[in-house]
């Protein structure tokens, strides 16, 4: 239900006018804390298990602050017993994007220390890279590194040689904030995109808190930079409902240069799920009693200040079918492609759908599916222990002058070829372990249909190793990018690789490299109190010159090489 979009009706997400940067904080940061722990501790009564564990990471920290908020209290008061103070911008040391010794890293000894779940853009000689950030929650919340005291869980480094080298810029805040509000809080899931060397875009989980504490909403924000990444302004509502009956989860952004037919500057579209829980709280809606699912999309025109009210592009009631794992991309023209993954309700079935819009956004056709999924691992988690329950990781458009402009591709881990009987297993609803496989699909003909999967990954098919979430993207001579991690060094299926495959003729066959330069143990958030135990990132990164200046691709990923989670990267020329 719900393909077309009303355009010309827009989300109030600028500051009003004349309100001005909210007033320094008058509510301490353990009733700050106190605040998001309700908003976690009602989420956690009213889903059901197998939804809150396919949360996103924001979701999971409002889960997590609401499970440990007396160890968190306890930190805020003792806030300011240590003289830390947050550094300013510095180098990363080769082959990782974030500050191995950051300050606030080690404020505490059991929170600060976990970088993961990354992103990426590239536009000529800048490059970003983003991350969920445990360490910008310590900066911000015992730090004062937030005029407002907002709190921040997102981090992200510059590069002004094309993404060889990285500085660290800490975290992003989203100051400053409108003067109606006391608190923006950004929970992380970032993405990041540009649109040439001086304009980056930066997409998060927010939570919004009135004066007072008495109100607030969930919200999915944009930061907007026009000083190639350097810099961000205020953090803007793509959109906000309130948090007492929603939670707006698990964002993706593509943006494109303005004007094209539609718009006079950047334009910007985002995906996310709206979990709305007004029939749980018997306020109506269109699930009595049941939690409802809603895959919307939003999309502004003049470059973030402004944005269009929700599009419904699938929805279901939680008896029914979950959705997850938003993606969207632009194509040729204005061509725009909203991927995301539908479940059935005991989670076993699962299938990737997608819409195209012609119209820039306007109007969608009819969902198609793309291709059914067998979960890996148990289903919901690697050995490990660490979660891979979205399957859905990579959506990219051929973009190039080549004769396969136009094309699309997904990416996505799939368990259907390696199986091996478990006894603690349960995937595809038996005792049984699924190992992973990378599939790549492509769609010559707008994402109507689409070919049978590829493997990617090039190991072994008869060895029990697991790979995992593959990102993509298209370079500037049709080449396609995709990156994941890989175990196939380790017989034993527990160490763990980065690789970067690339094909050179349209998905058919591939290539593939070792990115990391050491191999890595699982790390997972049971040693951050922040971070969900089960938690070690839900996707990585590759992207590739938007301006089409460059050839090759750049790469991110969490990587626990040093013990902890930090951010890896590498570039690759071709």
């Amino acid at each position: 239900m719900g393909g077309a979009l009303a355009a010309t009706v827009l989300i109030a997400a600028m500051t009003p006018a004349g309100s001005g940067q909210a007033a320094p904080p008058t509510m301490s940061l353990g009733e700050h804390l106190a605040i998001l722990t309700k908003y976690g501790e009602n989420y956690l009564e009213r889903l059901r298990p197998e939804v809150v564990q396919r949360l996103s990471a924001g979701g999971q920290t409002l889960l997590k602050l609401a499970e440990d908020s007396d160890d968190l209290r306890d930190l805020a008061a003792a806030r300011q017993r240590q003289g830390v103070r947050v550094q300013g911008p510095r180098a990363a040391r080769p082959g990782f994007a974030n500050d191995t010794y950051a300050a606030e890293d080690f404020y505490s000894r059991l929170t600060g220390m976990t970088q993961s779940e990354t992103t990426a853009g590239w536009c000529g000689s800048n490059a970003l890279i983003g991350w969920n950030d445990s360490g910008s929650f310590v900066s911000t919340a015992f730090l004062a590194e937030s005029p407002s005291g907002s709190l921040s869980f997102n981090g992200w480094a510059r590069s002004t040689d094309a993404g060889r080298h990285y500085t660290d810029r800490g975290a992003l805040v989203a100051d400053p904030i409108p003067g109606t509000l006391m608190f923006r809080d950004l929970l992380g899931d970032p993405v990041i995109g540009c649109t040439s060397p001086q304009n980056f875009y930066f997409a998060s989980l927010a939570v919004d808190t009135a004066p007072g504490g008495t109100s607030g909403t969930s919200d999915i924000t944009v930061s907007a930079s026009t000083d190639g990444g350097t810099t961000f302004a205020p953090a803007v509502a793509a959109s906000a409902k309130d948090a007492e009956l929603h939670f707006l989860d698990k964002p993706w952004m593509a943006v494109e240069p303005g004007p094209t037919s539609a718009a006079s500057d950047d334009v910007l579209h985002v995906a996310y799920l709206d979990i709305d829980l007004t029939g749980l709280a018997g306020a109506g809606g269109p699930c009595p009693d049941q939690a409802h699912f809603a895959l919307e999309y939003v999309r502004s025109t003049d470059g973030g200040r402004t944005w269009t009210t929700p599009a419904i592009l699938d929805e279901a009631c939680e008896l029914d079918a979950s959705l997850q794992a938003a993606q969207v991309e632009t194509g040729p023209g204005d061509t725009v492609y909203v991927g995301w993954e539908r479940f059935a309700a005991d989670g076993a079935a699962r299938e990737i759908r997608i819409r195209r819009s012609a119209d820039l956004g306007a109007t969608f056709a009819p969902a198609a599916t793309v291709a059914p999924v067998t979960g890996i691992g148990d289903g919901n988690v690697l050995q490990g222990q660490f979660r891979t329950g979205l399957d859905l990781q990579g959506l990219a458009v051929d973009q190039s002058r080549g004769p396969r402009r136009g094309t699309v591709y997904v990416t996505y881990h799939d368990g259907s070829a390696r199986q091996k009987p478990d006894p603690a297993g349960f995937c595809n609803a038996s005792a049984t372990y699924c190992f992973g496989d990378i599939q790549v699909v492509r769609s010559t003909d707008g994402g109507t249909t689409w070919s049978a999967p590829v493997r990617v990954n090039n190991d072994d098919p008869a060895l029990g190793i697991d790979q995992w979430f593959p990102a993509v993207d298209v370079d500037s001579t049709g080449a396609v990018w995709t990156t994941y991690y890989d175990r196939r060094r380790d017989d034993r299926n527990f160490l763990i690789d980065t690789f970067v495959a690339r094909s050179g003729d349209g998905g058919a066959t591939w290539s593939n490299r070792r990115a990391t330069a050491t191999q890595f143990p699982p790390v997972t958030g049971w040693q951050d109190v922040v971070v969900n135990p089960a938690y070690m990132g839900d996707y990585i990164a590759i992207a590739t010159d938007a301006t089409g200046r460059n050839p090759g691709a750049i790469a991110a990923w969490g990587d626990n090489a040093l013990g902890d989670a930090n951010v890896g990267q590498r570039k690759f020329e071709r």
